[in-house]
């Protein structure tokens, strides 16, 4: 693998919210991101930044990508918190370049609304649909929400749910099933922190 000598050139990330979700305005807000190459043994730190805001809406946010003969994995991780209180689900988002400039779209999940993505983009018939379970992490019988999505293209979409019902810090895993026949999907995520442990505590 080797750098590139010309000019740098970049990956562009347009991190995006659900259009109702609006942040708290008092108090003290962070917004962290950070991006990993995992090419590597060992996840190195490419880049971090922090601003003193809670994001909303969608933004983008750029990173040099310096390499030109190889395709490359980047790890991109995601918070925001205010008082110190998690107000983002901490999930890991992979980004492969194989050139730039590469531009790329990642959906956040604030506490509350997971993003869920589906086994592939096929068509399900409305009165087939889905259904997507969290139950305890091991825990297979032991099932805490459900949801069945009767959209068309029902391959990417929010999962909403109440994190009063969840144990903060505990893990839960996620199954899709197909209504139709009752086969298993794949979803990612597939296991998932519903509710996080504020930091302050988690310290």
């Amino acid at each position: 693998m080797s750098a590139s000598n010309n000019q740098e050139q970049y990956v562009t990330l347009t991190f995006s919210l659900p259009q109702d979700y609006y942040p708290p305005s008092d108090g003290e807000g962070e917004t962290r991101i950070s991006v990993y190459t995992i090419h590597t043994t060992s996840p190195v730190n490419l880049a971090e930044q922090s601003y003193s805001l809670l994001r909303n809406g969608r933004w983008n946010y750029s990173f040099p990508h310096n390499y030109s003969d190889v395709s490359v994995k980047y790890l991109v991780k995601v918070s925001m918190t205010h008082n110190g209180i998690p107000l983002l689900i901490d999930l890991d988002y992979f980004v492969i370049v194989h050139r730039a400039p590469h531009r790329q779209i990642i959906n956040l999940s604030p506490i509350g609304r997971l993003y869920i993505q589906a086994q592939e983009a096929e068509i399900v018939e409305s009165e087939h649909a889905l259904t997507i379970a969290a139950h305890e992490h091991g825990g297979a019988y032991a099932q805490l929400t459900q949801v069945t999505i009767s959209e068309q293209m029902a391959t990417a979409f929010y999962l909403d749910y109440d994190p009063d019902t969840v144990t903060p810090g505990k893990r839960y895993t996620l199954t899709g099933t197909e209504n139709k026949y009752r086969n298993s999907i794949q979803v990612y995520p597939d296991s998932v922190v519903l509710n996080p442990i504020p930091v302050a505590l988690n310290q």
